[in-house]
């Protein structure tokens, strides 16, 4: 019986990691949920004066940094939530160091039943981070005291036409909605075009912000959403 899972969460919540949420919370019924953000602390890559080639150089993460992970671990709480998983499931832990060094080393330490990690797949830019910086969830498979679940999000076919990326914005906000039906959710179209960027896209660009509000224009035309201008800001509310 599978009792505590330790996830891990990246920032800002990439589109990979989201759909580790969505599985795990399909199958961790009673289990514990433990969400690890690690705070990365960059690498010697040269000899400095009395350190060693690859040591990790002594840092203390920032304010900033300290806010992004408990903004980032919050909504990964509230996404479980949301899918059904209650508050008393749900632990998170903020740690700084290497990535996948933290993940063993916490299982280790909560004595994990799974570690699970999302993957962003095998697009090419994931390819050559593999080919120079190595991967995160090798190094994970290597040091993991317990089995480890790496979940890749379904690929997305290559989108040719910008009406494709509409469509597919447009599929995932009423998704969304169906999943939160009851709740009061306000849309902005940067918030839209970061949080359900298609997997393939870590850093949406314009293409992708003009794509989420024609989705959202396409919506709020249909009655799925209204659209307000607050201050010059457009807000799309499903009320």
């Amino acid at each position: 019986m599978i009792k505590r899972v330790l996830l891990g969460i990246d920032a800002p919540l990439s589109p990979a990691t989201r759909y580790a949420l969505r599985t795990v919370s399909d199958w961790c019924e009673q289990a514990s949920i433990i969400l690890l953000h690690v705070i990365p602390t960059p690498n010697i890559t040269s000899p400095a004066l009395g350190m060693y080639v690859g040591h990790i150089q002594p840092t203390v993460f920032t304010l900033e940094q300290r806010s992004e992970a408990e903004v980032v671990l919050h909504a990964a709480r509230v996404e479980l939530q949301h899918r059904g998983v209650s508050p008393e499931q749900i632990e998170t832990i903020i740690r700084s160091g290497t990535p996948a060094d933290e993940l063993a080393r916490a299982a280790k330490e909560i004595a994990a039943d799974f570690i699970v990690i999302g993957s962003r797949g095998n697009a090419t830019s994931q390819k050559l981070r593999r080919l120079f910086m190595g991967s995160i969830s090798r190094r994970v498979l290597a040091l993991a005291p317990c089995p480890v679940m790496i979940i890749v999000p379904p690929e997305v076919q290559a989108m040719k036409h910008t009406s494709d990326l509409v469509r597919w914005y447009e599929q995932a906000i009423t998704r969304y909605l169906q999943e939160h039906e009851g709740d009061l959710t306000v849309f902005t179209p940067a918030e839209v075009a970061q949080l359900f960027a298609p997997p393939n896209k870590r850093e949406p660009g314009r293409k992708e912000r003009a794509a989420a509000i024609l989705a959202l224009e396409q919506l709020a035309r249909n009655g799925v959403l209204c659209r307000h201008d607050v201050k010059g800001e457009l807000r799309y509310v499903n009320d």
